[in-house]
């Protein structure tokens, strides 16, 4: 995220450090690893599926949309930005969803949007978000099993071209 982008943010959105707003960004974490690591696994089109698993935060939603329609990642940015300041989401949630739906679009592995992710924190929440998400058996470095290797190729020969 640009650094003027940043600044907007921080000076315009509010700050909730309640635990139960800290909870809904461990929520929200978990939401953007899962999803990207199904577009990791299967491309852009399974963002279709997510609808469901992203309800609880509308923003992630329309950024997800918007990345799957094929829309260049700065003006997603700008448009989440103008979400973020219509509807006074929090700050840490916007930078959340704002760097969350870049690391899907362009199909980061999910070990690189957890990093980018945390970065958002302080070194002490970071190791406690890190055993969080470990806890939830969320895997994020898990290479493909040759199952899943298997039934990717298939679906790259039945359409003959990539799944």
């Amino acid at each position: 995220m640009r650094t003027e982008t940043m600044l907007a943010i921080y000076d315009n959105l509010k700050k909730d450090h309640s635990q139960k707003q800290q909870q809904k960004q461990i929520r929200l974490l978990q939401t953007i690893l899962k999803v990207n690591q199904d577009v990791t696994r299967q491309g852009l089109s399974i963002i279709e599926n997510s609808e469901q698993e992203t309800a609880e935060f509308p923003m992630l939603w329309k950024g997800l949309q918007l990345a799957r329609n094929g829309m260049e990642p700065r003006d997603i940015e700008s448009i989440l930005l103008n979400t973020a300041f219509a509807n006074e989401v929090d700050l840490m949630e916007s930078l959340l969803i704002i760097d969350g739906v870049y690391c899907i679009q362009t199909m980061r592995s999910p070990d690189t949007t957890m990093e980018w992710l945390l970065s958002h924190f302080c070194f002490p929440a970071q190791e406690q978000l890190t055993q969080c998400l470990q806890d939830q058996k969320l895997s994020c470095c898990r290479p493909l099993s040759r199952a899943e290797i298997e039934e990717l190729l298939k679906g790259q020969d039945a359409q003959g071209h990539r799944a």
